[in-house]
């Protein structure tokens, strides 16, 4: 049985919890170049990876230490992508993520999903912080950030391994009221 969790739209874009019809989706998507550059994705991606991915957003939920959820059409429930959240309760703040299908890259697909995760979220767990880090290369997750309302706070240089290289970030934020 799958957990109860938000099921969130505009109209436009739906982020719901993800369940098994979705592996496939998740696994063709994740064989994308820019996909397995800028974000934390393993790789190589597999099958089992996204069986995985499923079986975790759902624990999460369960758990309250996340909740990621598929973002889909809203009319069709095509699969365009994913938006997440990791919660940290003690310091009542979130760390939110994304990607999107290359055919639906500069639709605002994460933008809407960021908006509605985001707003959702700092409702239902008073958050008083949501932060995002973006690879310092990938310039349209920054202008995703941005405007969603986020604040450039700075370069965390060097900040993790990714592929045999190091990887610069950079953090934003938004705190309750700045959603835009």
């Amino acid at each position: 049985m799958q957990p109860a969790g938000p099921d969130l739209s505009d109209g436009v874009v739906r982020l719901r919890v993800p369940d098994r019809t979705d592996v496939e989706s998740i696994f063709d998507a994740c064989q994308d170049p820019a996909i397995i550059s800028f974000t934390r994705v393993p790789f190589p991606y597999t099958r089992l990876h996204a069986q995985a991915f499923v079986r975790n957003a759902q624990h999460e939920l369960r758990s309250g230490s996340g909740v990621h959820l598929v973002a889909a059409d809203a009319r069709t429930d095509l699969f365009l992508g994913v938006c997440g959240l990791v919660l940290d309760h003690p310091r009542r703040s979130g760390e939110v993520g994304y990607w999107v299908t290359p055919a639906v890259r500069g639709r605002q697909v994460a933008r809407r999903s960021v908006r509605l995760l985001v707003d959702w979220a700092f409702g239902q767990f008073g958050l008083q912080r949501v932060q995002l880090m973006a690879d310092e290369r990938n310039l349209a997750s920054q202008r995703v950030a941005e405007a969603c309302g986020f604040h450039r706070e700075g370069l965390l240089r060097s900040y993790e391994d990714r592929l045999g290289h190091r990887i610069d970030y950079v953090m934003f934020s938004v705190l309750p009221g700045e959603l835009a």
